[in-house]
C-alpha cells in the first residue's frame, strides 16, 4: 500500500463496536418491541435503542422489508450492526412494516439516560 493510500485509509472513520446488548426495553416505554445496545469506539460509548413497531411485529414476516425482518430475527442485532458502521450513529432507530420510521423524541432521551 502506498503512503498516500495508507494516509487516506487512516482518515476513514472507524466503525463502532457493539459491546453490550441486546437488552430488552420495557414495552410500556415503546409501541412495539425494543432492544438497547451499547456501542464503543476509541474509549467512547454510545447508547442505541432499536425498536420494531407493534404493527410490524404483528405483520406476517414474509410481508416485511428485509431490514425489519432481520431485526426481529436477531433481537435488533442486525440493525445495531448497520448503525455501528456510521460515524455518528443515531441513538434510536425505529423499524416498521414499510421500513425505517422517525424515532419519537422520548426514545432518544431514554437512550441518553
Amino acid at each position: 500500500m502506498s503512503a498516500h493510500a495508507a494516509a487516506a485509509w487512516a482518515d476513514l472513520p472507524r466503525p463502532w463496536r457493539i459491546v453490550e446488548g441486546p437488552r430488552s426495553v420495557g414495552q410500556s416505554l415503546v409501541d412495539g418491541i425494543a432492544w438497547s445496545f451499547t456501542l464503543e469506539r476509541d474509549g467512547a460509548e454510545r447508547a442505541l435503542i432499536v425498536v420494531v413497531s407493534r404493527q410490524a411485529y404483528k405483520t406476517a414476516v414474509e410481508l416485511l422489508p428485509v431490514q425489519t425482518r432481520e431485526a426481529i430475527e436477531t433481537d435488533g442485532r442486525s440493525e445495531a450492526a448497520l448503525i455501528a458502521q456510521l460515524d455518528d450513529p443515531a441513538e434510536c432507530v425505529v423499524l416498521g412494516s414499510s421500513g425505517s420510521l422517525p424515532a419519537p423524541p422520548g426514545l432518544a432521551r431514554l437512550a441518553s439516560t
